[in-house]
């Protein structure tokens, strides 16, 4: 017995436990841990100091981080500062009456459409940053107005009311924009033209069809195809030269079935103001394309 008693005793000294225990969630290690004994409201301004990701994780390590990180002023930070006026432009009613971690979820797993339908909204989950989408109806097309070139069709699974289909054109200009204050500051973001190409498409991959994104009087620009990226193009047609991806677009498949082929990048610095331009044009070689239905442009951030 004295042996087990001074085994137990060498043990503790080399490894000993934290101050205040290790961390459960049961009563013992409430009374135990010096953290916990601080007031809920100095843990949940900690807590709010992180970010959504983290606020849900620190729920698990004990019951008075649970209330802490779940309390409305955690999840009033992580909401924009915004959000009564975001909320306010809406189509249909969201509800304010729940917790601040309720509607931030609530935001961030589904969409909200503003401004008479012509943009959805919504937020990242990991970070609280606003996301936007807007619909073909919101940019502007040229010939998207006249029915030999364009015409808005119905489509169930569109976020929006209509879509835009291409009919025919060989000049190819689709161009939208956000104000930056619209934007979460200090944010890296990308935009993305969102599409579904038609079972009969032509003239989409032309190489000379452009993306451009203009902040200011900086200009970046990349081409873009709208057809996935084949096994020659990977590999490179001339000595297995493979492309460069910075500079070449190719689609994704998105989990709501739609395609989406990024247009390029920004950053969104604090105080940053003025509008973010957004570009897909093809104006040289005019080739007759057909078969685009475009959803609109959504620019999120970029992890």
């Amino acid at each position: 017995m004295q042996m087990m008693k001074r085994s137990r005793r060498n043990h503790e000294k080399e490894h000993p436990e934290p101050e205040g225990g290790w961390t459960t969630t049961g009563n013992e290690a409430d009374s135990d841990c010096s953290v916990l004994r601080l007031p809920e409201a100095c843990l949940a301004h900690v807590i709010s100091l992180t970010t959504p990701t983290d606020a849900c994780r620190s729920s698990a390590v004990s019951t008075a981080f649970q209330a802490a990180a779940s309390s409305d002023p955690v999840w009033e930070r992580f909401l924009p500062p915004d959000y009564r006026s975001i909320i306010s432009r809406a189509d249909h009613p969201v509800d304010l009456t729940t917790s601040k971690k309720e509607l931030f979820l609530s935001l961030a797993e589904d969409h909200i459409l503003v401004d008479q339908g012509t943009k959805s909204f919504w937020l990242d989950r990991t970070s609280g940053a606003k996301c936007y989408m807007l619909s073909s109806r919101s940019v502007h097309i040229t010939w998207g107005d006249y029915p030999l070139y364009w015409r808005r069709i119905y489509l169930p699974d569109s976020r929006f009311e209509e879509v835009a289909e291409l009919i025919a054109v060989c000049w190819l200009d689709i161009a939208g924009n956000i104000e930056r204050t619209e934007l979460s500051p200090n944010t890296k973001y990308a935009a993305y033209l969102v599409f579904r190409l038609a079972d009969e498409s032509y003239g989409l991959d032309c190489p000379t069809q452009e993306a451009r994104i203009a902040t200011g009087d900086q200009v970046a620009t990349r081409r873009l195809s709208m057809y996935p990226r084949t096994t020659q193009a990977r590999e490179g047609e001339q000595g297995g030269r493979a492309e460069d991806e910075s500079t070449v677009s190719y689609p994704r498949e998105r989990e709501d079935d739609w395609m989406e082929a990024e247009l390029g990048e920004f950053y969104n610095h604090q105080g940053d103001t003025g509008v973010v331009g957004f570009s897909l044009v093809e104006h040289v070689q005019l080739h007759w394309k057909k078969g685009l239905m475009l959803e609109g442009i959504e620019i999120r951030q970029k992890n």
